[in-house]
């Protein structure tokens, strides 16, 4: 494959693919027999895209989900349709669903209609099961249905399964994704080719999904479906203790989930980071609050003694609130944060009523990581965020909300250091960059336009091809 004129570190050059790598740049290449020619039209070629931090599966499940947290259930300001939980809006998209099967809904937040449990989703839902997921990825909330069909009263005393002051389920499920994934078998088939597609029109070449529970299985599924070609993205995965980096294509970090309000033991966690260590695995914290980041920071700092020589980049996976004081101990332990400034626009307006300003100042930091040699990767961490890169870019570099208020000034950067973000290897996110040149992978992606215009208009997508392993997989 030939592409003809298309801007490189802003001068013209023709690139030529071969066998999946750049093997050529120069000013004027000259077509081989049967070799196809893409004219760039002065349009610039970049590395394609990483999403650092994402979970497939679920977003692929978001195509036959009620999005509960959508703006047909939300005013133009991110709040519910009503302060008194008025549920007309989230009762007419349930109803526009065939009345056959589970309903799944997903981005649920109690702005909306109050903190469900099992009886309270009866009363929007009583006609098949259903099961509606908070918007923080954590929770799951059965209807007495759905509760009945998983037997979920024999399944009491499993971990998660929240009891009320009879022991028995409220509906209310924690952290038990692989569980219900499980009960619930292959009776609804997820197709993913369509969100591959959909991934590739905005220039995304490769992701990270992040689940805490991809196992040996869960790398088998991916690489029989990337053979099959229904995922065309570079595929990298972390999750849970059986992992290691030959497992699959992904490069297995271990992914901990950390709750400030449940928190393992320093000394269990230790144990099972040095188990990482020994299989060469990196270490992926879940860090949503400044306790949880503080603690993630306690155990790799008790593990110091063994990370002399490790070759992967340990991360702070959301980093949603950092606050200056761990800035150097994230430094001195060469800490990777992969962040979601998308947050902003579509929960901003929420974080900023029920937020104090000390804290709104600390959410999804960006330049600040940045100026103390923090490296920084961006991420959707879709379906709880925005997917589209170009959305997320836009939100780094105004952290506007929908209503159109600012949060966190000082931390907005530049639409280059945005991109920077989606551009760095998928084991050390905000190292160095992937580069358009010779020996590289030809994972491409070619803008409509130079890059001096499409940074004017970072929120849109203007991709013209996207090409994986020097194969063009979405052409405009």
């Amino acid at each position: 494959m030939l592409i003809k004129a298309a801007l490189v570190a802003g001068v013209q050059r023709d690139i030529r693919c071969h066998d999946g790598f750049i093997s050529a740049i120069a000013d004027d290449l000259r077509p081989v027999a049967d070799e196809r020619v893409i004219q760039a039209h002065g349009g610039s070629l970049i590395p394609g895209l990483h999403d650092h931090h994402m979970h497939f599966f679920a977003t692929a499940a978001l195509q036959r989900s009620v999005d509960c947290g959508s703006r047909e259930v939300l005013s133009p300001s991110g709040k519910s349709v009503s302060t008194n939980h008025d549920t007309r809006s989230l009762r007419r998209l349930f109803n526009e669903l065939p009345a056959d099967g589970w309903l799944r809904g997903v981005n649920y937040h109690e702005s909306i209609a109050g903190n469900l449990d099992g009886l309270q989703l009866d009363k929007l839902v009583s006609d098949r099961p259903a099961r509606i997921q908070h918007r923080s990825g954590k929770v799951w909330i059965l209807n007495s249905l759905a509760m009945a069909a998983l037997d979920l009263t024999a399944q009491k005393n499993l971990p998660g399964v929240e009891l009320d002051g009879q022991g028995q389920p409220t509906g209310r499920l924690f952290r038990l994704d692989a569980w219900l994934r499980e009960q619930l078998g292959q009776q609804d088939p997820i197709d993913v080719s369509v969100l591959s597609r959909q991934m590739a029109s905005y220039g995304i070449t490769g992701f990270t999904d992040t689940s805490a529970t991809n196992s040996q299985a869960t790398v088998t599924q991916f690489e029989l479906m990337c053979a099959r070609g229904e995922i065309l993205q570079n595929a990298y995965l972390m999750g849970d203790d059986s992992l290691s980096p030959s497992s699959g294509s992904g490069f297995g970090h271990l992914k901990v989930l950390l709750d400030e309000d449940n928190l393992p033991s320093l000394a269990d966690l230790e144990v099972r980071i040095r188990a990482a260590r020994e299989k060469g695995r990196g270490i992926a914290f879940h860090c949503v609050s400044h306790v949880e980041t503080l603690f993630a920071i306690a155990a790799l700092d008790a593990c110091e003694d063994i990370d002399a020589q490790k070759d992967f980049a340990d991360r702070i996976e959301h980093g949603s609130m950092i606050f200056d004081d761990v800035l150097p101990m994230l430094q001195k332990l060469n800490l990777s944060v992969v962040t979601q400034p998308g947050f902003l626009l579509h929960r901003g307006d929420q974080y900023q009523q029920n937020l104090a300003a000390h804290e709104l100042a600390h959410l999804y930091r960006y330049r600040t990581l940045l100026d103390a040699g923090i490296k920084v990767g961006l991420s959707s961490d879709a379906p709880y965020g925005p997917l589209n890169p170009w959305q997320v870019m836009h939100c780094a570099v105004s952290r506007q909300t929908i209503a159109g208020d600012v949060i966190g000034a000082a931390d907005c950067v530049t639409p280059e250091q945005a991109l920077a973000g989606y551009l760095s290897h998928a084991n050390d996110p905000g190292g160095i960059g992937r580069d358009v040149a010779v020996g590289e992978r030809a994972d491409l992606c070619l803008l409509k336009s130079p890059w001096g215009d499409v940074r004017q208009r970072l929120g849109t997508t203007e991709v013209a091809y996207t090409v994986i392993s020097g194969k063009v997989v979405y052409a405009c």
